[in-house]
């Protein structure tokens, strides 16, 4: 094989690694934000039940007010009826003190379903802060993970890099040029090999002179389908290099 192509497979080779682990430094943090977004949408199922039972406890406090201010009103009302002289009179205020009492009576089950519905609030109140806590650590741990993955994919991939300029290096310009323009276009795979006649990178068939001449190894050849820089491997030398 010419050396040319020794040096763009071993470029190609370190690149496909940094590429590998570039994707593994994108996906590392995925789980993390997946455990942001949870603990977000947490803290505000807990806001909104905060709020809630604010709104429960000024309700409580409203209907306790009213509460006492009507059974002021009633035992004023019931004092009265022993002032009354006529029946009438007697009969009007009688139908207040009984609608005052209906009134409270349905204030006191307000009052009470209320409060129910208060503390099984303040229940899942304090449960859900207890979850909430727990997938703070667990995100804070989670963050700690990702740190540290991340420093040791990027001292792998700073080695790497260093070592992708002393292979870059080995390889002319123009060839170069050819090879970094395509790199990002065949998703990594630039060199690629043609066995029996078939280009490994687009799975398509090469003319037959091509290959004739991929096969004297004499210079470098481009796929006339996929642009790829192609060399030929004899059929009992496997399809990849």
């Amino acid at each position: 094989m010419r050396i040319e192509l020794e040096s763009l497979l071993n470029l190609q080779e370190t690149d496909l690694k940094i590429r590998k682990l570039l994707e593994e430094k994108t996906e590392c943090p995925k789980r993390l934000e997946a455990l942001q977004e949870q603990v977000e949408e947490e803290e505000a199922g807990l806001k909104e039940m905060t709020e809630r039972l604010t709104q429960l406890n000024k309700h409580k406090i409203e209907l306790e007010d009213e509460l006492e201010l009507e059974n002021v009103r009633l035992n004023k009302s019931q004092q009265r009826l022993s002032t009354i002289k006529t029946d009438r009179e007697y009969q009007a205020v009688f139908k207040e003190i009984e609608d005052i009492k209906r009134a409270n009576k349905e204030r006191e089950e307000e009052i009470l379903v209320t409060m129910e519905q208060i503390q099984e609030l303040e229940e899942e109140i304090k449960s859900r802060k207890k979850e909430l806590s727990q997938l703070k650590k667990e995100m804070e741990a989670e963050r700690k993970q990702v740190e540290k993955v991340e420093k040791e994919l990027a001292k792998k991939i700073s080695s790497l890099e260093k070592e992708r300029d002393k292979l870059a290096a080995k390889v002319k310009k123009d060839l170069l040029r050819k090879y970094d323009f395509l790199k990002d276009k065949r998703q990594g795979i630039v060199v690629a090999t043609v066995t029996a006649g078939v280009c490994s990178g687009c799975h398509m068939n090469i003319p037959p002179q091509l290959f004739n001449e991929l096969l004297r190894d004499e210079k470098i050849h481009v796929c006339p389908t996929c642009q790829r820089i192609i060399y030929a491997v004899k059929e009992k030398e496997g399809a990849e290099a």
